[in-house]
């Protein structure tokens, strides 16, 4: 079997070198064919990665919080009788009283990078005659930094911020020339206004957190909030990304008195639109794959009618029709890898310019698994679009063709 087997390469081989130039050509084909799959797939996969990281980079992967739907004090007649009216747009924030059970269950799951409870409440700021609304956002800031990267995005200040440090965004202090060092006035319901120093800038990347957010040690918020040993969210951020959806799902599950959301909830739009390139992508691949089946077919077919004569003789003198159809197979697997082979390299090389002279902000990225499935694809591709070529060999009648010359 071993030396059938080697005669069957060999016969696919000299086939291949005595057409040489359809060889090439069926080559660079499929090679033109993979690097449009390589590049693409880099492209994608590079874009949507850059995406991901922009919109939840620095921010939770999931969040828990208390919500619940606040009743609208609005009553009408329905078939005369009285019926109240829930406004499902509202929403009210309860704190988590449990939430330290809770946080120590999360923190035990593998797949969790950080938890974080979050105080948070709304206020003003007040500096001479300017005020401007904010949000007072208590957490600890060494754990906050796995999340939002705190240390490094301090502009102006101490980088290393301490759990006492107090600390604005970017654009709020722009807005009322604040800098580290400063004393602004703190105004929230129900207190009295109190005087507190600055202790740092930090930009997060986001305009609506800069302009916003008065950042401070959890206890000290929850003191100024008057909320107690209780929080308002628990935020996390977790190692698959794309994976948050399912993992925000299982622990609502686990956690059925609040409501777990994923950033997938939250950036609808962004998912649709990710799915929306992946299925483009896909739809472009799988039309080049049929373009490769088609290409090697047809060369192999042309191969088989003009070897007709070879292949009769063959046959005439007791090579068995299953050994000359195995060859063709052979061929198509040939043709697949060396293609393959090439395309990858025109891929990477096309990617690589792709980088230097556009000049885009996010680089290509092409996943193992991506590699992997385009690899597997074409070869069995490239094989199987033998079939065809293979099948006519086998009804090739070699006292007709030695007949016929």
């Amino acid at each position: 079997m071993k030396r059938g087997m080697l005669f069957e390469m060999e016969l696919a081989r000299r086939f291949l070198a005595e057409s040489r130039g359809q060889t090439l050509l069926i080559i660079v084909g499929i090679g033109i064919g993979v690097a449009v799959m390589v590049f693409l797939s880099a492209l994608i996969d590079g874009l949507q990665a850059d995406l991901i990281q922009k919109t939840v980079g620095r921010s939770p992967h999931i969040v828990i919080s208390n919500a619940e739907y606040a009743a609208a004090d609005a009553v009408t007649d329905m078939n005369g009788s009285q019926v109240l009216l829930m406004d499902a747009t509202q929403k009210t924030l309860r704190p988590i009283v449990d939430w330290r059970s809770a946080v120590t269950a999360l923190a035990a799951d593998d797949r969790i990078e950080a938890v974080l409870p979050v105080v948070d409440g709304s206020g003003l700021i007040r500096r001479g005659q300017v005020s401007r609304a904010i949000l007072l956002r208590g957490f600890d800031l060494q754990e906050a930094n796995r999340i939002y990267d705190i240390n490094n995005s301090i502009i102006a200040g101490n980088r290393n911020a301490v759990d006492g440090a107090v600390l604005i965004g970017k654009n709020l202090a722009e807005d009322l020339s604040i800098t580290a060092g400063d004393p602004i006035q703190l105004e929230l319901p129900g207190q009295e206004p109190l005087i507190v120093m600055v202790d740092g800038v930090f930009d997060l990347g986001a305009a609506a957190i800069n302009q916003r957010w008065l950042v401070m040690d959890q206890r000290r918020a929850a003191a100024l909030l008057g909320t107690g040993d209780r929080v308002n969210t628990i935020e996390m951020q977790v190692y698959d990304v794309l994976g948050a959806d399912s993992l925000a799902r299982e622990w609502g599950i686990r956690l059925p008195d609040y409501q777990v959301e994923s950033w997938q909830q939250s950036n609808a739009s962004l998912v649709s639109t990710l799915k929306s390139q992946s299925s483009s992508s896909y739809t472009i691949q799988v039309f080049v794959l049929l373009a490769v089946i088609l290409g090697v077919a047809s060369v192999l077919a042309i191969s088989a009618v003009q070897k007709s004569k070879e292949i009769g003789i063959l046959k005439a003198i007791g090579i068995r029709t299953a050994s000359v159809s195995r060859a063709f197979l052979f061929q198509g697997l040939v043709l697949g890898i060396f293609g393959t082979l090439l395309g990858f390299g025109l891929g990477l090389a096309m990617s690589q310019a792709f980088v230097v002279f556009a000049k885009q902000e996010y680089t290509l990225l092409l996943k193992p698994v991506t590699t992997a499935v385009i690899v597997t694809a074409t070869i069995v591709a490239a094989t199987l679009s033998a079939y065809l070529p293979a099948r006519k060999v086998s009804q090739i009648n070699p006292i007709e063709v030695i007949r016929n010359g």
